[in-house]
């Protein structure tokens, strides 16, 4: 995966049980201290065209922060709800 770490573009790579769990991993190998406490999502709607909403709960750097994503992948949803939670640590 691709990403925008301190304003340059890093491949991030990691292993994990699942996506998630290797998208922690890999935020790891750029320095960003960052575990997962709680997760839930839901859909926002049905049929084809439905989202996913995901809610990831994150302890970064002693900190404990919320993160959303929405998607209608639900793997991409929550992978953009743990960046959410780390954009927000970052402020």
């Amino acid at each position: 995966m691709e990403a925008v770490v301190d304003g340059a573009a890093t491949v991030l790579t990691g292993r994990g049980n699942g996506p998630i769990s290797a998208f922690f991993d890999a935020l790891s190998s750029v320095g960003i201290d960052a575990r997962l406490l709680d997760y839930t999502e839901h859909t926002l709607s049905e049929g084809a065209s439905a989202q996913a909403a995901s809610y990831i709960e994150c302890a970064i750097d002693g900190k404990v922060l919320w993160g959303i994503g929405i998607d209608p992948n639900t793997t991409r949803a929550s992978l953009k709800a743990v960046v959410s939670a780390v954009n927000r640590a970052a402020r």
